[in-house]
């Protein structure tokens, strides 16, 4: 921010501090009113020593509505100001103030207020240049603007954003309760009578007079044989839905999938992981074994690698997943790529999870997927 006051002013000074630079001696002139008038906010011009906090030397009219005070008051009365600052928020006051004292860049700083007469705890921020004076003492030639009506705005999207996550959350267990379901219902159900199906296919080839099994011999054996890659696709699908191996855990799941994947896709997928399993929420390794074979299913459409690598950590309670391929890599800003989407479903079942997912990709240096969760366990 560049000075917002002239070194010299022209006029002899008013009996008014509030109104006068007492750094020069000059009174602000009308051209300086006119704009100070019209500032959004409180302009202001601050000294500091090394004896406290410093006072103010010149404030226009906005100090009335940002503060509560009058520009007299301000200027009079310099503790007034810190009695506004909540007591949790002098701190980090103090702490710009210094910072930018030391290093000579913008003192920034945003904090709240209370005002006596007040209904509420207002948000501001002071923004100011700092220059340093021939005798040592820095000043800053500032502005200071009522931001609460931003901070609200930002608190009522940052709600509304946990509240899309919750639902988003709710939304994939209830997916995946669902996946459950149909997983149980297909092996239980649908295998349960495609099983019986083959058996009474072959008793009743059994009871069959020879001549007619003779004739009827082919047509069971293709019948057999239909119910047979059914009750594989059946498996297939249900295994699917829910891998059954995950009530072994996260890593032997992982395993029957890497190995199913391998000989599905013909992609040689390399696993590193933790010699035991360990216990995870439920929750936390669908989630976990989801994102793996989201990024694997990119790997197959997309990358055009002939071999992937997963590893999966465990340390101190930090759970990192990285799932690496040696592809054609992509342009990280296109939004406009065919996975996009999935892209964005890894995220966001990420930031359900409570860990964060990061994706490093460039076009012909292959790409990398990294979810980090801490205190798993």
């Amino acid at each position: 921010m560049s000075s917002l006051f002239p070194r010299s002013l022209s006029q002899p000074v008013p009996a008014n501090p509030a109104q006068t630079d007492p750094l020069t001696s000059r009174r602000a002139s009308p051209a300086l009113t006119s704009v100070a008038s019209g500032a959004p906010g409180m302009l202001f011009k601050f000294v500091s020593d090394d004896k406290g906090f410093g006072h103010f030397t010149y404030a226009n009219d906005g100090a009335l509505k940002v503060l509560g005070l009058s520009p007299r008051a301000l200027c009079t009365q310099p503790k007034r100001f810190l009695d506004l600052v909540l007591e949790e928020e002098r701190g980090s006051l103090f702490e710009t103030m210094e910072a930018s004292r030391s290093s000579g860049m913008e003192w920034n700083w945003e904090g709240r207020i209370r005002v006596p007469g007040w209904s509420d705890i207002k948000w501001i921020n002071l923004r100011a240049t700092p220059r340093k004076l021939t005798d040592g003492r820095m000043v800053w030639d500032g502005l200071v603007q009522n931001i609460s009506l931003a901070k609200r705005r930002e608190a009522s999207m940052a709600s509304a954003r946990d509240q899309i996550a919750t639902l988003a959350a709710h939304q994939e267990r209830a997916r995946e309760d669902e996946r459950l379901r149909l997983a149980r219902e297909l092996h239980d159900d649908v295998g349960g009578n495609l099983a019986g199906l083959k058996m009474q296919l072959s008793m009743l080839m059994a009871a069959l007079p020879a001549e007619l099994r003779d004739t009827l011999g082919s047509q069971a054996d293709a019948l057999n044989a239909l119910v047979d890659r059914t009750i594989d696709s059946t498996r297939r699908i249900s295994a699917n839905l829910r891998p059954p191996t995950l009530e072994l855990g996260l890593i032997a799941a992982l395993e029957w999938y890497l190995d199913d994947y391998s000989k599905r896709t013909g992609i040689q997928v390399s696993f590193h992981g933790p010699a035991d399993d360990f216990e995870l929420a439920e929750y936390r390794s669908i989630g976990i074994f989801r994102i793996c074979q989201e990024a694997l299913n990119n790997v197959c459409k997309h990358s055009g690698a002939a071999t992937a690598d997963v590893t999966l950590t465990l340390d101190h309670g930090t759970l990192c997943l990285q799932v690496r391929d040696t592809g054609h890599g992509f342009d990280q800003g296109d939004p406009t790529r065919s996975d996009a989407f999935g892209l964005r479903g890894m995220f966001e079942r990420a930031n359900a999870l409570g860990g964060t997912l990061q994706i490093h990709s460039s076009p012909g240096g292959g790409t990398r997927v990294e979810l980090k969760m801490e205190r798993v366990v």
